[in-house]
């Protein structure tokens, strides 16, 4: 099975050479981690091969990366373990463990890349912990509202989602002060940035739409429907889409980015939660909670190309489960 894969990562590469194509993006990988078993599976995008699986903490949730050090961060977000995973992307391999608050469940970089944000969702205090990434220690906390989920920066502006509360806070990395609350849908989840029209996406999960946050005004622009139990969201800039992720719906939902409508929808595995889309935004890939796998959508036919299963080899009798995914 190795000696098939490193053949074809070979070929992939040669092939791409022989007609003037980008030997990089020949060679991508996607990071997923697998919160039933506690590892992180790497997929190269040439092959559609799982050519990595490597350990982390206990049930890892969301993944970062941070292109520039080289460095991805996963939340370990069984209260069991509270820390975040420092993996070193020469190599696939955990450099440190650091602890934060009670249940991480995602994280974000600072634009210096000086500090890491974590969202602490079990945590009573409502809080969220930084951590100095030059000496690998927390360097503070930030008030949030009950049961932060995830993050997005707007230069050194963090919005943080409140799945409990139904708002995102607006916080001042710089002065440490909550700028503003925006009251949104139901059990926001997921949230990403369009520096293009500057407006957040953050999809809630109880109400089945898209809160669309103006960050001109840190104010609810408009709510978008989309299907059953909304849960993650990703951008086509190149495109100008947006791909959310219904898990109960079994779908993902296509947003026009300069309408904010929806135009179509996919059909996927069960449960999809996270999903990312390439640099050329032609491929979409959407991580299937129950089904253990991985689709892999052209987003020109809008069809799934590949479906990819994900049943790395652990001792862990609760296989797979993935979670998050990062493209790097």
């Amino acid at each position: 099975m190795k000696i098939r894969v490193f053949l074809s990562s070979i070929l992939a590469v040669l092939v791409a050479v022989a007609a003037g194509g980008d030997v990089s993006a020949a060679s991508k990988r996607i990071y997923i981690t697998n919160a039933g078993n506690n590892t992180v599976s790497i997929l190269d995008t040439a092959t559609n091969e799982i050519i990595n699986t490597f350990r982390v903490g206990v049930w890892p949730a969301g993944i970062t990366i941070d292109a520039a050090a080289n460095r991805a961060y996963v939340a370990n977000s069984s209260q069991a373990d509270n820390t975040i995973s420092i993996i070193d992307l020469a190599s696939n391999s955990v450099l440190s463990s650091v602890k934060t608050g009670q249940g991480p469940m995602n994280t974000a970089v600072s634009p210096d890349g000086k500090s890491l944000y974590i969202t602490d969702t079990e945590d009573k205090a409502q809080t969220v912990t930084v951590i100095d990434l030059a000496t690998g220690k927390e360097s503070g906390k930030l008030s949030v509202g009950t049961s932060p989920f995830d993050l997005a920066f707007v230069g050194t502006t963090l919005y943080v989602t409140n799945a409990v509360d139904s708002t995102v806070s607006v916080l001042d990395t710089v002065g440490g002060s909550v700028l503003a609350t925006i009251k949104v849908c139901s059990t926001p989840i997921g949230i990403v940035y369009n520096p293009d029209s500057k407006l957040l996406y953050a999809p809630c999960h109880s109400d089945s739409a898209v809160a669309v946050i103006d960050t001109a005004t840190n104010t609810l622009k408009s709510t978008i429907k989309v299907g059953d139990r909304p849960w993650g969201v990703a951008l086509d800039r190149k495109g100008g889409k947006a791909y959310v992720s219904n898990r109960y719906g079994n779908d993902v939902s296509v947003v026009d980015l300069a309408t904010n409508a929806v135009t179509g929808t996919i059909a996927v595995g069960k449960e999809p939660v996270s999903l990312t889309v390439d640099s050329s935004g032609k491929k979409l890939y959407v991580v299937n909670h129950a089904d253990v796998s991985l689709s892999i959508v052209d987003t020109v036919s809008g069809a799934v190309t590949d479906t990819v299963k994900l049943t790395p080899s652990t001792d862990s009798a609760y296989a797979g489960s993935p979670w998050d995914i990062a493209i790097h």
